[in-house]
């Protein structure tokens, strides 16, 4: 028969003497020992809990450490449950060690360092002063609240304390946008943190664990680039990981690492950098598809900011921080010309500008050089996506060759893609129905071999879709159900070079 023992509200001291001694409060298999709402009992000493008993902790539990003895909790538990909806609060002058298989609902760390012996769940973790070490194993925070781990406000910025090791963090990015992982070495602590989660929020992940460590290998190999400017090395103040339980199926996040104890970093010449979580090889490295930096000399860009900031990403892997020689310039993310009756529409799309100041476009024939056209005034330093268009109203007879100058106000500059249209074309290529209706279109050709097929979006975005031959001459085009309405340039690559046109989807 088990012996139960309650605690009540009312505030109890336990005292021990004996040096030799560590445990204050210790059950028995068979014991109960409830600590009622409103209960406070101070430990100076530890816990020791035997296989068969048990602790319902409805109130506080504060345990100690001094310079005397030891202050651990220590749960021989063999089979798992909940201790409550109470506090426990590791405090003292020394270290501590802690080691159970069941829930906690709030640990409150504020001590000189909390060991972990296992796993260790709990709803909220509450720092304030010490470093939660992990070791091999992991601080769990079961709630997926954005303060499920949350610094005390004597703790600014987790400086005090935070997690030496691996941190897990239950995500709901449709309600939550913003998470923090305060991940750190022995001697410091380095943030990661996940924003602008509703915008797009992350399908098919329900946890993520993180931890920060020491870059691996070199950087001998190293071979990426950004906008045409190439990293030269990953900064060795250290690198993330970011492990999900589920490659996610959908979705983007933005992302910003706080480079505490970084050097040699210079403004506008860094950007976060990926590659797997296991790989020390610099050859690794690459940009994460479809992300963006902020535009140059705003948060995220700068030193002074604390952090490097990347957006629009969709893989999680292991993050470092690359370095560029030069500032990295604009990124031109697409340039398309689309033929109209008696003219073309030339179309592009930038991000990351910086000091951009204007477009120069060029334009020449199937023989010749390229000819000055005209100017379209750029929008100098921005983060988002730009849209721009020129309309060529007097085309050449035949082929139309199309170039773009990106010019920034130093008078550097930079050559995009060449593009075409055809003006002396008998061929047959058209879209029906046009404006679009049930997510289907057609396309009537003069029979050339389809090899591809790209949408675009207006703000330069490939868009999901798939083709099927009905004939010789026709093929038909599905879309997404969930596709959002507007203006899309439809590209094809046959055997006779790139057809672009437009579409409007209802």
């Amino acid at each position: 028969m088990k012996s139960p023992v309650f605690l009540l509200p009312a505030f109890f001291t336990f005292i021990h003497c004996s040096i030799s001694a560590q445990d204050i409060l210790k059950a028995n298999s068979g014991a109960i020992i409830t600590v009622q709402n409103g209960a406070v009992v101070f430990l100076n000493g530890g816990i020791h809990l035997d296989n068969g008993s048990a602790l319902s902790n409805a109130g506080v539990i504060t345990i100690a450490k001094t310079n005397i003895g030891t202050a651990d909790f220590t749960d021989n538990t063999s089979s798992a449950y909940n201790y409550g909806a109470g506090k426990f609060v590791f405090t003292g002058t020394g270290s501590q060690t802690i080691n159970s298989i069941n829930q906690f609902e709030r640990i409150d760390v504020d001590n000189a360092g909390l060991n972990l012996s296992s796993d260790i769940k709990s709803n909220t973790w509450y720092l304030i002063s010490g470093i939660v070490n992990t070791g091999s194993f992991s601080a769990i925070a079961t709630t997926a609240t954005d303060t499920a781990v949350q610094a005390d406000p004597a703790n600014a910025n987790f400086s005090s304390s935070w997690i030496n090791g691996k941190l897990q963090r239950f995500i709901t990015p449709v309600s939550v946008n913003n998470y923090q992982f305060p991940m750190g070495d022995a001697t410091k602590v380095n943030i990661a943190e996940m924003d602008n989660l509703m915008a797009n929020p992350l399908r098919g992940v329900s946890n993520i664990t993180a931890s920060f460590g020491p870059k691996q290998g070199t950087d001998i190999g190293l071979n990426v680039s950004e906008s045409g400017t190439p990293y030269v090395l990953v900064n060795t103040g250290g690198v993330w990981y970011l492990t999900p339980d589920a490659n996610p199926s959908g979705g983007v996040y933005d992302l910003k690492l706080y480079f505490n104890n970084f050097t040699d970093l210079a403004d506008n010449s860094f950007g976060i950098l990926r590659r797997p979580d296991s790989s020390s090889d610099a050859a690794d490295w690459i940009v994460p598809v479809g992300s963006l930096l902020p535009s140059a000399g705003s948060l995220g860009r700068t030193v002074a900011g604390g952090y490097a900031r990347r957006n629009n990403i969709s893989t999680f892997s292991q993050f470092g921080i690359g370095m560029s020689a030069d500032p990295l310039p604009v990124e031109l993310l697409s340039f398309t010309a689309v033929k109209g009756p008696k003219n073309v529409l030339l179309q592009w799309v930038t991000s990351n500008e910086l000091n951009t100041s204007y477009f120069e476009i060029y334009r020449s024939g199937q023989t010749g050089s390229m000819q000055y056209l005209d100017k379209v005034a750029a929008a100098g330093s921005s983060s988002i996506r730009l849209n721009y268009q020129y309309t060529d109203l007097n085309p050449l007879n035949g082929f139309n060759f199309y170039q773009l100058k990106i010019v920034d106000i130093d008078n550097n500059f930079k050559l995009s893609q060449i593009v075409h249209v055809d003006f002396d074309e008998a061929d047959l290529f058209y879209v029906f129905p046009n404006p679009v209706t049930n997510n289907e279109f057609f396309i009537q050709h003069d029979g050339n071999k389809i090899d591809w097929l790209k949408l675009f979006a207006s703000d330069g975005r490939l868009v999901k879709s798939d083709f099927v031959e009905l004939s010789l001459n026709q093929i038909s085009v599905k879309l997404q159900p969930a596709i959002t309405k507007g203006a899309y340039t439809v590209q094809v690559g046959t055997d006779k070079g790139i057809r672009t046109t437009m579409i409007l989807i209802q």
